[in-house]
């Protein structure tokens, strides 16, 4: 048993590791990874060892160490079985023409929002949100969105940390949460990023909540009187996904 769970401890640090890549942060250093994910060391390096024997990290000659084109492949694949992408990515093309912005399609993977396909608009100023980058839970639109469309008890579950450390904010993020899960919609400002606001909307199979349709802005194009028209827009864009999800199953 405790060789087991060894074994699987190994495997989450292994995990941690590439979880650490982001597009922003393509390139890391040992010191850096050990930063990131508070693993020693000298267990780093075992680590990276692996990853580099079986492919899956590439070092340069001044220590740095950066994913192979392996992932690109994975990546592929991923998004190839995502196949609500398949609906999501005719309605978020409409969308984009309609309202000028990117737009952005968010999935609750492993308890962490995540960016699972984007269409992106034509401005040179705009909000960045890559396909596979994770997003808070506890912060922004597409994060409140997918939280309140879980099940009550589960809702509870994911904010007994937050509970424990901040009893009046869990307190006050619920009864925001419980909101959310009735109007089916929520909106953040500044909250993930600076300078950007954002719309999301619940996406639904009929039954269940299964994806946020979000829109982030940036500031300087969404004032107050545009906000109502973009927020506008996504819901009536997820009501048409979540009708076509609905009719294909």
């Amino acid at each position: 048993m405790a060789a087991a769970a060894s074994g699987a401890e190994g495997a989450r640090r292994v995990l941690a590791v590439l979880r650490s890549f982001s597009p922003r942060r393509h390139t890391l250093t040992a010191r850096e990874l050990t930063e990131a994910t508070a693993i020693p060391l000298p267990s780093m390096y075992r680590y990276i060892a692996l990853l580099r024997e079986t492919g899956m990290l590439v070092g340069d000659d001044r220590g740095a160490y950066h994913l192979s084109p392996v992932f690109v492949s994975l990546a592929r694949a991923a998004e190839a079985a995502e196949t609500l992408v398949e609906f999501a990515d005719p309605v978020m093309r409409d969308l984009v023409s309609e309202c000028g912005e990117t737009v952005i399609f968010v999935r609750l993977i492993a308890r962490t929002p995540v960016c699972v396909h984007r269409v992106e608009s034509g401005h040179h100023l705009r909000a960045t949100f890559e396909p596979g980058q994770p997003l808070p839970l506890l912060r922004g639109a597409s994060g409140r969105v997918l939280l309140a469309g879980l099940p009550e008890r589960h809702r509870r579950e994911y904010l007994a940390p937050l509970a424990e450390s901040d009893p009046a904010e869990a307190a006050r993020l619920a009864e925001v949460l419980a909101k959310v899960a009735v109007r089916g919609w929520a909106t953040s400002e500044e909250e993930i990023d600076r300078g950007v606001w954002a719309a999301s909307a619940t996406v639904t199979d009929g039954r269940v909540t299964v994806a946020a349709l979000t829109v982030p802005s940036p500031l300087v194009r969404a004032p107050a009187a545009q906000q109502e028209r973009l927020l506008g827009q996504v819901r009536a864009a997820a009501a048409r996904l979540s009708g076509a999800i609905a009719d294909a199953r």
